[in-house]
């Protein structure tokens, strides 16, 4: 709670995550004020009401970091795993909740496997089980005629 009797930003972001299932409030692991945990790792640091710390996960901060970064919103903190977003606007609010449900993904997810390389027993895409139309017929016969070794093609 903020002096003038308003819940702060801070504030409506914990109550509002601590509502989604699977998540819970502890105390932060650093000491100092709350997080906000799933899967039992903490994804969310409220160390105070005006920031909040988010642990997106190494790739997640290497695949976003630069658009986060450009918003001037979101700060990357040493090491690549968490990022701080300063709650001035309700709109600062909004994104540390879409940025959780990110970090809730990042954090509970286990990496998939590697795809393995494509091959005849894979499933197909959709254009390959619906039979082609004359006018596709004629398109893809185009295409294909310009792909640098694709060599003559069996008719369609």
């Amino acid at each position: 709670m903020t002096g003038s009797g308003k819940t702060s930003h801070a504030g409506r972001i914990a109550a509002r995550l601590a509502a989604w299932p699977g998540v819970s409030k502890v105390r932060a692991d650093c000491g100092i004020g709350i997080a906000l945990q799933a899967g039992g790792r903490q994804i969310v640091h409220l160390h105070c009401d005006d920031e909040a710390e988010l642990r997106l996960t190494r790739p997640v901060v290497e695949r976003l970091g630069g658009a986060l970064a450009e918003s001037g919103r979101v700060a990357i903190r040493a090491g690549g795993e968490w990022v701080a977003v300063r709650l001035d606007t309700d709109s600062d609010v909004a994104l540390v909740v879409s940025l959780a449900s990110v970090a809730i993904k990042a954090n509970t997810t286990p990496s998939p496997p590697p795809s393995p390389p494509p091959s005849k027993a894979s499933s197909p895409c959709g254009a390959a089980v619906r039979p082609p139309s004359a006018a596709h017929t004629g398109r893809l016969r185009r295409l294909t005629a310009v792909i640098p070794g694709a060599g003559p093609r069996p008719p369609l």
